[in-house]
């Protein structure tokens, strides 16, 4: 086994053909609303902004991006995957550890990331990375776990309902909020969607009228998100 192959960080690249088969898609739409819907409205969006997808995977969130007048470019640990992702899309990649992006300060007008700060080791570094990569007065949104449910996932795991083996570092949505505060970033909005697991019966019947209150009930949501402009 190589020493990239025992690296929990490049699991996702590990899984090749299989990525997909992590990722639900009722779970992918819900989230690219919180963002698309209710997030980016908030804004200062102009053509031909540049914007950067940190995690970027096998580019669900990335597709979303590319439909508007934007300039993207996409990133994740994997080379691989960003490399599939740009080619895709005619757009630049930028590959490397959420940890040291590998641009210079201040380089883009918005930073979207979703479900990928909790695959890292260092979930706060990450963010103090995404700040540093943001131009003052720029917009950062952000979609996570909320640890409030990591029991449930350590649960599924016991049970052997969920297969995935990579890191898992959930956040606290006030941590987060007190974190974004510390940091000087402002007009700060948090919102969220899943209620409860999806997997239950029935639950993708209703689950959608309690997203419409995530600005509410995200600290109860399995899912939070947040807007937030850089100051300094």
């Amino acid at each position: 086994m190589t020493e990239k192959a025992r690296d929990k960080r490049y699991y996702f690249e590990q899984l090749g053909d299989d990525f997909e088969a992590f990722i639900s898609d009722y779970d992918a739409t819900r989230r690219i609303e919180l963002i698309f819907q209710r997030l980016v409205p908030r804004a200062s969006v102009v053509p031909d902004m540049t914007v950067l997808e940190v995690g970027c995977g096998t580019g669900r969130i990335s597709r979303e991006i590319r439909k508007r007048p934007w300039k993207l470019t996409v990133n994740d640990i994997s080379e691989k995957l960003c490399r599939q992702v740009a080619g895709e899309l005619d757009c630049q990649f930028l590959a490397g550890d959420g940890t040291h992006l590998p641009c210079a300060n201040g380089a883009y007008d918005m930073i979207i990331s979703s479900e990928c700060l909790e695959h890292t080791f260092g979930p706060w570094a990450v963010m103090a990375e995404l700040k540093r990569a943001l131009k003052a007065g720029g917009s950062l949104i952000v979609t996570t776990p909320n640890k409030l449910w990591y029991p449930a996932l350590l649960v599924a795991k016991a049970m052997n309902m969920r297969k995935f083996a990579g890191i898992e570092r959930w956040t606290w949505p006030w941590s987060m909020r007190r974190w974004l505060r510390q940091s000087k970033f402002a007009d700060i909005h948090f919102d969220g969607c899943h209620l409860l697991p999806w997997q239950l019966p029935l639950a993708k019947r209703i689950l959608p009228f309690f997203d419409c209150g995530g600005k509410y009930l995200y600290p109860l949501m399995i899912n939070y998100g947040f807007y937030a402009r850089k100051i300094l």
